[in-house]
């Protein structure tokens, strides 16, 4: 179950960045990419068939180069303003993965971003995407899930 919610979360990312963000995402993650600081972390909570916690993280000075790709912007954006494109590319992850996760017809309630907060529970699944000279970081936490269960 574990891959599969990897490759689901993988695809969702993906496409994110490309789509919303402009950027390329690597395949493989290289060195410097591996050893780029966490510079940004937001998560998103979802309830539904099964509940859980989204958690993104950015590294590697990705953040002004995503927010000025997102808003079709030259200048380097304010922090607020940052954080919020932060937000918004974990709830499109989030809402590219659900149905990937549980099907279409299943309907998911998506909390607002917030600065990440940690979890007492290990993730299910965890993927890292290489974006140019840095990487994000993409965690997901289940704390109730049976519809999963039974597959």
């Amino acid at each position: 179950m574990s891959k599969k919610l990897e490759t689901e979360l993988y695809k969702a990312a993906t496409l994110t960045f490309e789509e919303l963000g402009f950027l390329l995402p690597t395949p493989e993650v290289d060195e410097q990419q591996l050893n780029a600081q966490v510079e940004a972390a937001v998560s998103v909570d979802f309830e539904g068939p099964f509940s859980g916690r989204l958690l993104v993280r950015v590294c590697g000075g990705l953040l002004p180069t995503l927010t000025a790709n997102m808003l079709g912007e030259e200048n380097v954006p304010s922090k607020s303003l940052q954080y919020d494109a932060l937000g918004e590319i974990a709830n499109v992850i989030c809402g590219n993965m659900l149905p990937g996760m549980a099907g279409s017809k299943d309907v998911f309630h998506v909390s607002p971003p917030m600065m990440a907060e940690s979890m007492d529970l290990p993730p299910v699944a965890e993927v890292q995407v290489g974006l140019g000279l840095g990487r994000a970081d993409l965690l997901l936490f289940i704390s109730r899930y049976p519809a999963l269960m039974e597959e």
